[in-house]
């Protein structure tokens, strides 16, 4: 996974995630582009995007919990035991522990996605996990 920018704001921010998204394209040979737009002690936000075709490997975090909003597009997305494909306004919570994935776009998806706490995208509390069954 790649992370195109990051622009971190204490003091309180207003985010358009399509501008974000227009600014910041996902990069040749990719499927997925983000931009950290901010850390905090207590959380961070991401605008996370994918391609057609796009998604990423199940995996959980230890220690933080995570709340994804979709706003454009469509993706099959894993929490748990159980697939689903959600859409514009919807809203996904993971709690730390709970294997989870946004795992294929059909034609593209953008999200919003908050860590609590604080996410450091450096070294990042992601385990990814082999399973064959999705």
């Amino acid at each position: 996974m790649s992370w195109q920018g990051y622009a971190g704001h204490m003091g309180g921010l207003f985010t358009n995630p399509i501008a974000e998204r227009l600014a910041n394209p996902i990069e040749d040979g990719k499927d997925m582009g983000g931009v950290w737009v901010h850390h905090s002690p207590r959380s961070s936000t991401v605008v996370a995007y994918w391609a057609r075709g796009g998604g990423m490997k199940p995996h959980y975090h230890e220690t933080h919990d995570e709340v994804l909003t979709v706003i454009e597009g469509s993706i099959d997305f894993r929490l748990g035991d159980e697939v689903r494909t959600i859409g514009p306004g919807e809203v996904v919570s993971v709690p730390a522990g709970v294997v989870h994935a946004p795992i294929h776009t059909r034609e593209g998806c953008l999200i919003v996605s908050v860590f609590a706490p604080w996410f450091d995208s450096e070294n990042p509390d992601r385990v990814f996990i082999e399973d064959a069954t999705f």
